[in-house]
């Protein structure tokens, strides 16, 4: 496969997961269960079970959570600090970059790169 049609099935991809987010389905482009679980047993992996806390969900838009494409969350895994700046690469709903935003604080920031363009 070359790259120009990588980067349009790439796209494809994303485009038909933001469309399914934007019809109030799952935006999960994964198994049933994000990054290969089979959607009835809890995985016991740190990095994709139970991703954000209720509180975390509670101080991001609801559209950025069925938006989400994401099988990890690098705010539980890393230590964050005032004044750091954090990038997201291929950010699908912003949800990581908008809660690393909020902990690098008033004089960090939080930058996205999503693949829609």
């Amino acid at each position: 496969m070359d790259a120009v049609t990588l980067k349009d099935e790439i796209k494809s991809k994303y485009g038909e997961a933001a469309q399914r987010a934007a019809s109030g389905g799952s935006s999960s482009c994964c198994a049933p269960s994000c990054c290969g679980g089979d959607g009835k047993s809890a995985s016991t992996d740190v990095v994709t079970s139970n991703l954000y806390e209720p509180a975390q969900q509670s101080e991001l838009p609801a559209e950025a959570m069925l938006a989400s494409l994401g099988c990890g969350n690098p705010t539980a895994l890393a230590q964050l600090n005032p004044g750091e700046v954090v990038l997201d690469l291929g950010s699908g709903g912003g949800i990581d970059v908008l809660l690393s935003g909020s902990a690098s604080g008033r004089y960090g920031k939080g930058l996205w790169l999503g693949y829609d363009r």
